[in-house]
């Protein structure tokens, strides 16, 4: 019995370590073309060692998050996702030209001893040459400037809670070939690498956060916060 008590908890030990290495993350083209279609995609897992979920491998009810954009003139609309197996899949038509912002942050429902897990992530498309501030996320975010990178570019990425910039704050640069690189951001809540690969680029951040309050009936005593974005490369 006690073997049984042990292996069950080594069996919790290890999910939920698995929660705090994994993240979402929202690939979408980050420049689009005015009247064609663009395509979202929602991914969950560990980029750093390739490894993506299955939709119904999951942590706790994040396959069933919500994905916003923000048009132009600020105005917010629900995209409507499509469970496509390993990703949540949506589309948009961007009507106007201007900086559009797509994001979604999800409280998951089920803790783990006491502790909540949030997982955020934002991306910019860039339609045109209109150019708009970038939208108000009401989550901590992680932005990069909306165009076409190439290798060699240089990429500046922004880290902020709730419109405030975060300083000296530790963040993940992964790129798909298994590079990884640690940066602080500087006293603007900003940091930049260079491009060395083509591909995606997935830039993360992770906080917890120490607060006291009840969850679906539970009583929870802190929060972890993951927040992401996405950079593709050519």
């Amino acid at each position: 019995m006690r073997i049984v008590s042990l292996v069950l908890s080594l069996l919790l030990t290890l999910s939920c370590s698995s929660v705090f290495a994994h993240a979402i993350w929202i690939e979408s083209s980050s420049v689009g073309v005015k009247g064609k279609q663009q395509t979202v995609r929602v991914y969950y897992g560990e980029y750093e060692h390739a490894q993506i979920e299955k939709t119904t491998a999951w942590y706790s009810d994040l396959n069933k998050l919500e994905v916003y954009i923000v048009q132009p003139d600020q105005s917010r609309t629900k995209l409507s996702l499509t469970d496509k197996g390993e990703w949540l899949e949506a589309s948009f038509i961007p009507a106007t030209e201007g900086t559009y912002t797509l994001y979604t942050s999800h409280v998951a429902k089920d803790l783990w001893e006491e502790k909540r897990f949030q997982f955020s992530s934002s991306v910019m498309v860039q339609v045109g040459k209109n150019q708009n501030p970038p939208a108000g996320i009401p989550a901590y975010c992680l932005s990069a400037a909306a165009r076409q990178y190439t290798q060699g570019n240089k990429i500046t990425v922004a880290l902020s809670k709730q419109g405030s910039a975060l300083a000296d704050k530790e963040v993940t640069i992964m790129a798909p070939q298994g590079w990884v690189k640690k940066m602080k951001t500087d006293a603007q809540g900003s940091l930049s690498f260079d491009a060395g690969f083509a591909g995606i680029y997935i830039i993360e951040y992770g906080q917890n956060e120490e607060e006291a309050g009840n969850w679906n009936g539970s009583a929870y005593k802190e929060t972890w916060q993951t927040v992401t974005t996405s950079v593709a490369v050519k």
